[in-house]
């Protein structure tokens, strides 16, 4: 018995190497110009969801969301509705701060680890 094969199952390569000057983040605006619509390419649910809940524990953001358009395209979608800031600092900001916060719990690791 032959075990069927997904005809539409993306390369591995594509789900983990952007193309040759392909970007990692786009930068679009709504149609109604309140939004700010950035696709992250090679990045999933995990990365999404981070970013999202820390953009909405941000003051200056009134709508946070993320989603992914389909599930054999490995990128993601996240819709900032600043209130009156640049939605690309608002989004470069928020992810310094889960960098640092990374980085913080990344020592207390080793600070438990080395007791």
């Amino acid at each position: 018995m032959s075990v069927p094969t997904l005809s539409n199952k993306p390369e591995t390569v594509d789900l983990l190497v952007l193309a040759p000057g392909e970007k990692k983040v786009t930068c679009t605006i709504s149609d109604k110009g309140d939004c700010n619509i950035f696709v992250i390419k090679l990045e999933d649910h995990t990365i999404g969801n981070l970013i999202k809940i820390q953009l909405c524990q941000d003051p200056k953001v009134l709508f946070a969301a993320y989603r992914q358009p389909h599930p054999l395209q490995n990128a993601i979608e996240i819709t900032i509705k600043p209130k009156g800031y640049a939605g690309v600092k608002l989004l470069s900001d928020n992810v310094n701060n889960i960098l640092s916060q990374v980085a913080t719990l990344k020592e207390n690791f080793a600070v438990i680890q080395n007791k």
